[in-house]
């Protein structure tokens, strides 16, 4: 059976009218040690009833909550106002992007030129022109018994190059060479300073203050560079397949090109000449002659 709220109980139990009483009226008598006793038991049954009504109550108001915790979450003891509230209807989520499996790219082709060049007298270098890719590495010339050392210095494009100075006097290290011109002051023994090659070309290095010292740098356009040995033959490897254009070239000597076309096989052996001269005179950084100098 289900509880009946608090109200509808306390309105069955004082909403029939009072029995009709035999007894004659307060007004009529004094009131008797019978008439409280039979008044204090009627309000001990009347509290009774009371206490009654308030648990049944306090029955009605937990069942109320069980069932709309039930009703709402499917649950007991769930949160009624939560349970109550029904999700609207869920969005579909949006499909993931399909990725292509991406195919493994194939080795690169490559081949080797092979070949002489002649008049090199063991510095001849050849590069290929075509291909530009800067450089970062670090290269060394020394200067060391008033000499630069390595004489010649082959780098890519990017590369920066230090002078170190091994000697126990003063250096200058400077060039006037056209987009790699610098000029790195003078700095004592066991001192170094550096510049980064940034245009293709020859660089023609001098001290400030002796006049025989003359360093060459090559700047290539890419690592695609190799030095000739002593008898000028050459092996210049990892090219990309293709039609390139190569370079050779020698301090004092002007370069000289050639076109091959690169295969995965070994090409055809290539033949080159260069014609090295004598280095001229030239002017210290301030273009005058060089003055006398005492170590």
């Amino acid at each position: 059976m289900r509880a009946r709220p608090l109200l509808a109980w306390i309105a069955i139990a004082f909403a029939a009218p009072p029995a009709a009483s035999a007894e004659p009226r307060a007004e009529d008598r004094p009131a008797t040690q019978a008439d409280l006793d039979r008044l204090e038991k009627k309000l001990e049954a009347q509290q009774r009833t009371i206490d009654k009504l308030l648990q049944l109550n306090e029955q009605y108001l937990r069942q109320l909550v069980a069932v709309l915790s039930e009703a709402g979450s499917g649950r007991p003891g769930g949160d009624p106002a939560i349970a109550m509230t029904k999700p609207g209807p869920s969005e579909p989520k949006p499909a993931e992007p399909r990725v292509a499996a991406s195919k493994p790219r194939a080795p690169a082709k490559v081949g080797t030129i092979v070949g002489t060049v002649a008049g090199g007298g063991g510095e001849a270098v050849v590069y290929v022109d075509d291909i530009a890719a800067t450089g970062h590495g670090v290269a060394t010339m020394k200067q060391e018994g008033k000499q630069f050392s390595p004489h010649l210095l082959v780098v890519a494009k990017g590369t920066k190059v230090v002078f170190p100075n091994l000697d126990a006097l003063f250096h200058n290290v400077f060039s006037v060479t056209p987009d790699n011109s610098f000029d790195l002051g003078s700095y004592p023994r066991g001192a170094s300073k550096s510049v980064t090659m940034t245009k293709p070309g020859v660089v023609t290095v001098y001290c400030n203050m002796h006049p025989q010292m003359i360093g060459y740098v090559l700047v290539a356009p890419s690592a695609f560079y190799v030095q000739a040995g002593e008898d000028g033959a050459f092996r210049l490897a990892n090219v990309p397949v293709g039609h390139h254009r190569i370079v050779a070239w020698a301090p004092n000597a002007k370069p000289v090109t050639a076109e091959v076309d690169v295969t995965e096989a070994e090409s055809a052996p290539i033949e080159l000449a260069v014609k090295r001269g004598r280095p001229g005179p030239h002017t210290n950084k301030d273009g005058m002659a060089y003055g006398s100098y005492k170590e």
